[in-house]
């Protein structure tokens, strides 16, 4: 009896050593797994982090790309802008050149024509010769200041005198305009009739004369293409 009680209790003692031993496994299976587990989802989590920073590196990417590209496209536009304007400033100036070059030939070939028309049509050289005549006469105090011009157009006789030839003038009128007689290459010789009332002195009085005069003019076209008076024959009616 006595052994059959040793024998069970060797039994009890065996079962509850396998069964601590059991429990202390599954325990050890049990927070092995725990930590597997735990890890598993520290890893998933480092992961999904990763990822994201990955997915934040990759959208900032495309972000700075967008931005680059709006900057260079508005960095190109204001290029573009400014060249534009550049070549717009530098069109004006060229216009505005063109406009001057443009004004300067029209204004050269304006010189020319009446260059030309002045050497073509020596009456006018005597006509501007009587005009500045006539103000002599009929203007009051300027009578040496026109002398003078008129005296341009008739260089080769002295202002002196001219000025002795009209001084005692009291009316010069023209009574058939300058025309042309002849005119070849630079000469020329122009006729023209006119009215010369003049004061002169006699019997130690005043007395108005007045004679109808037909005056020849011979002029030459000088250097710049101008026609001046080299002499002049006069027949009176």
């Amino acid at each position: 009896m006595s052994n059959y009680i040793k024998y069970i209790a060797i039994l009890s003692v065996i079962f509850f050593t396998y069964g601590c031993t059991k429990e202390r496994e599954e325990t050890n299976k049990t927070s092995f797994q725990i930590l597997a587990d735990k890890e598993k989802e520290l890893n998933d989590r480092e992961a999904r982090v990763k990822l994201k920073e990955i997915e934040l590196e990759e959208r900032e990417k495309k972000l700075g790309m967008l931005e680059t590209g709006t900057n260079n496209q508005q960095t190109t536009q204001t290029d573009t802008s400014t060249a534009n304007l550049q070549n717009m400033t530098q069109v004006q100036k060229d216009s505005v050149k063109k406009v001057e070059a443009e004004k300067k030939k029209e204004k050269k070939k304006e010189i020319q024509k009446e260059i030309t028309k002045k050497f073509e049509n020596p009456t006018s050289t005597v006509k501007d010769y009587y005009e500045y005549i006539q103000r002599g006469i009929n203007e009051t105090g300027n009578f040496d200041s026109n002398m003078k011009k008129a005296q341009k157009y008739f260089p080769s006789r002295p202002v002196d005198k001219l000025k002795s030839g009209y001084r005692n003038t009291k009316q010069f009128t023209i009574v058939e305009e300058p025309k042309v007689l002849s005119q070849k290459d630079d000469k020329a010789s122009v006729v023209a009739k006119v009215k010369q009332t003049q004061i002169l002195k006699k019997d130690g009085k005043d007395t108005e004369v007045t004679k109808t005069l037909t005056v020849t003019y011979n002029l030459s076209a000088n250097k710049n293409g101008e026609w001046v008076i080299t002499g002049n024959s006069v027949k009176e009616e």
